[in-house]
């Protein structure tokens, strides 16, 4: 080992090998190696130079502030009334139970007698046996015509003691001058005691029967008063049992839909018991709740609440149908479980293909009160409830406003507008005084310098309500 290691490094260190070339190799390569490199740094030099000297000095750009494409809107001074959306149930106006005043068993049922038919006005709904009913006003019929009878007896016996009466008073007159005469004849002696007697007896006699004439009259027009009397009351049965006889008949009040019905032929029913209810469908009302505060915007309100057109949409089947209605009275007290005041509107007419049913929960419109001299803004124009941003040339200023009511997806606001004066629409996160913007054409105010966004180079003008937000 120690034998091939002498021999190396005698023969890498010896220069005496006959020619020298081990030595001049060793030294060369360094020597190559640092001048290739060298030669690669000067070639990257001089290139990065070249280039350095082709490219073209820019001028540094001053900065331009973003011009916003939003849209705007015209601020105008009106009156403008907000509409309430509420929610109520449809009732019937006018509804009745139809009650039977006597009993018996049913007869007759009309066929219509059906929850939901409509029956006119007249019609007989519901009939009870008469049978009883023509017997009871055949028998007080009966009775009337006998005491008529005996009324027509009584005057005839007055006829005949009138004229009897009568006949007395003349015999009356001719005694008593047979007497004057006698006296007369019995002063002078022609006439005695005894005849004089006896003419005086005979005027007795016929005062007698003219006094029992006078009797009999009294009497008979006594017994005449108690029989009229009692023809009045036998009158009065006459008529009870003619009312309690068409009282079988339960007849419709008026034209409606029948809501209910508990009767069948053949089946008894007692006084006053309720066989069916029938409602007027011509006259139908929908109830609602206005709170507190609306109650009092409204009952403050130059235009009357009582008389307010309102209107209602029923939704069935997926399709709303809308009918007018008038506000017809107010209720008789605050609604403590609702909250506020109960509103009754009758509802009009309308031409739609279903009817309006009593329970049907709607919706309902109601007009609030007018508000004069107020400005109508978009919903998205409201900021914070307290300010909307102006546009004056071409810049945002802000402008303090008091919210007054919602109208849907508008807002009625006072404040520091002034009619005419150009607002934001699009909610715009930087939107603050100073802020640049224009309207989606372009025709909107903005400065001469200024550097549009990069979302309007990719849109359309159509497309400059999405711009800021």
């Amino acid at each position: 080992m120690l034998d091939r290691t002498d021999r190396r490094t005698d023969l890498r260190d010896d220069p005496a090998d006959g020619t020298g070339r081990p030595v001049r190799r060793s030294f060369l390569r360094p020597l190559a190696q640092f001048a290739l490199m060298a030669l690669v740094l000067g070639a990257a030099w001089v290139a990065m130079e070249r280039l350095a000297a082709s490219s073209v000095e820019r001028t540094p750009r001053s900065f331009t502030p973003t011009v916003y494409t939003v849209d705007m809107t015209t601020a105008l001074r009106a009156d403008n009334r907000p509409a309430i959306k509420l929610y109520g149930q449809v009732a019937a106006g006018r509804s009745v139970e139809l009650r039977t005043s006597v009993s018996g068993d049913v007869v007759e049922i009309h066929p219509d007698l059906a929850a939901g038919r409509k029956v006119s006005e007249g019609s007989v709904l519901v009939r009870i046996d008469p049978f009883a009913y023509e017997g009871a006003l055949l028998e007080a019929r009966a009775n009337l015509a006998s005491v008529r009878g005996a009324i027509a007896e009584i005057d005839a016996r007055l006829a005949s003691e009138r004229e009897q009466l009568e006949a007395a008073g003349q015999q009356l007159q001719f005694a008593q001058a047979d007497l004057d005469r006698a006296l007369s004849l019995s002063r002078s002696g022609t006439l005695t005691d005894k005849e004089v007697d006896a003419r005086r007896l005979i005027l007795s006699q016929r005062q007698q029967a003219a006094s029992q004439s006078r009797n009999n009259i009294r009497i008979a027009e006594a017994q005449r008063a108690q029989q009229e009397a009692n023809a009045e009351r036998l009158a009065w049965k006459v008529s009870e049992a003619e009312r309690r006889l068409s009282q079988t008949a339960l007849v419709a009040p008026f034209d409606g839909i029948v809501s209910e019905e508990t009767v069948d032929t053949g089946g008894s029913v007692s006084a006053n018991e309720v066989v069916a209810s029938i409602y007027d469908d011509t006259a139908l009302e929908v109830q609602f709740t206005l709170t507190n505060a609306q109650y009092g915007r409204m009952a403050t309100d130059d235009d009357p609440l009582v008389g307010r057109q309102v209107s209602l949409t029923w939704t069935v089947g997926g399709t709303g149908y809308t009918w007018p209605a008038t506000i017809d009275r107010i209720g008789a007290r605050v609604s403590a479980e609702r909250g506020g005041v109960e509103v009754h509107a009758r509802i009009s007419e309308a031409a739609n293909p279903v009817q309006l049913r009593p329970g049907a929960f709607v919706a309902l419109t109601v007009p609030d009160r007018n508000w004069p001299g107020t400005f109508r803004l978009p919903e998205t124009a409201i900021r914070s409830s307290d300010h909307v941003f102006v546009v004056v040339d071409g810049e945002l200023r802000r402008r303090d406003v008091r919210l007054i009511a919602w109208d849907g997806e508008d807002a009625i606001v006072d404040g520091d507008l002034t009619d005419g004066d150009t607002v934001l629409m699009t909610r715009l996160t930087e939107a603050s005084e100073g802020v640049k913007v224009r309207e989606p054409s372009g025709a909107g105010p903005a400065p001469a310098d200024a550097e549009p966004t990069p979302a309007d180079a990719e849109k359309t003008p159509a497309a400059g309500t999405d711009s800021g937000q």
